[in-house]
């Protein structure tokens, strides 16, 4: 933030600089274009430099559970970084979700750290209910002066039926004068014997694409077929999308599929 834009010749002025160091670690450069009036040197750039250390954080920012079958429990371990050993003795951990928990892992010699490095058990319950993951994990300290560190777990538990898989790009080579991308596929597939699998609806929220169902097997397995549509080729705009599919399964009545439309080399 410039804190005047009016500086007199041969005068000075002062340029606040706020730096947002959440999810960066160790050295991190930016760079800042300065524009003013100056005929001889109308804009400068500023070069800016930090080593962000973390004091208090996990290691990573997201955890992935995979894809799990209905009534399997998951337990994976991550890393938290705790440079003070005191504050480390005092870490509790809360969870957006009822099936999602973390505890720290003992070792056998009682004691979790290394070199500030605290493991932890991050676990599923087998009551997860079918579809996705979605959880965020808090781990705070006893002292209040130390920022929360929270890591984001995902996932899916797969019920009566299947979607694969549930996340497709189309990429556009604008230096091919932007060829029309190929169609992405998705399947969806009745995983139990003895329930019968209907596609009630396919729409795409954002009518960005057009889509085609076909039945690979009565009851069991579809196909759906997607292609962005024209409109958006001639846009040449960056989309991001979801299309929604409707079920007869009552846990599963729901799902979805995330699209992206990507233009460029």
């Amino acid at each position: 933030m410039l804190t005047s834009t009016d500086i007199p010749p041969g005068g000075e002025g002062q340029i606040e600089v706020t730096f947002d160091s959440n999810h960066k670690t160790g050295q991190q450069k930016k760079a800042i274009t300065v524009e003013s009036n100056d005929p001889r040197k109308p804009s400068a750039l500023l070069h800016i430099s930090a080593v962000v250390e973390i004091v208090f954080g996990f290691e990573q920012y997201n955890l992935d559970f995979g894809k799990l079958r209905k009534g399997q429990p998951v337990a994976i371990t991550t890393t938290l970084i705790v440079k003070d050993p005191l504050i480390g003795k005092t870490v509790t951990f809360a969870s957006s979700s009822p099936y999602v928990a973390a505890a720290l892992v003992e070792t056998s010699a009682g004691s979790n750290s290394e070199d500030g490095k605290l493991t932890v058990e991050v676990t599923g319950s087998p009551e997860m209910p079918a579809g996705k993951i979605k959880a965020t994990l808090t781990a705070r300290s006893g002292d209040r002066s130390v920022p929360e560190a929270t890591i984001q777990v995902q996932g899916t538990v797969i019920g009566n039926l299947e979607v694969s898989p549930d996340i497709v790009q189309f990429h556009v080579d604008t230096t091919k004068g932007g060829s029309k991308p190929q169609a992405q596929v998705v399947r969806v597939t009745g995983t139990s014997e003895e329930v019968a699998l209907q596609l009630l609806r396919v729409e795409d929220v954002n009518q960005k694409l057009q889509i085609q169902v076909d039945t690979l097997l009565a009851g069991k397995q579809y196909e759906i077929s997607m292609r962005p549509q024209p409109s958006v080729l001639k846009d040449r705009q960056n989309v991001v999308g979801t299309v929604n599919i409707t079920t007869d399964d009552k846990e599963q009545p729901l799902m979805s599929v995330t699209y992206f439309v990507s233009f460029g080399r």
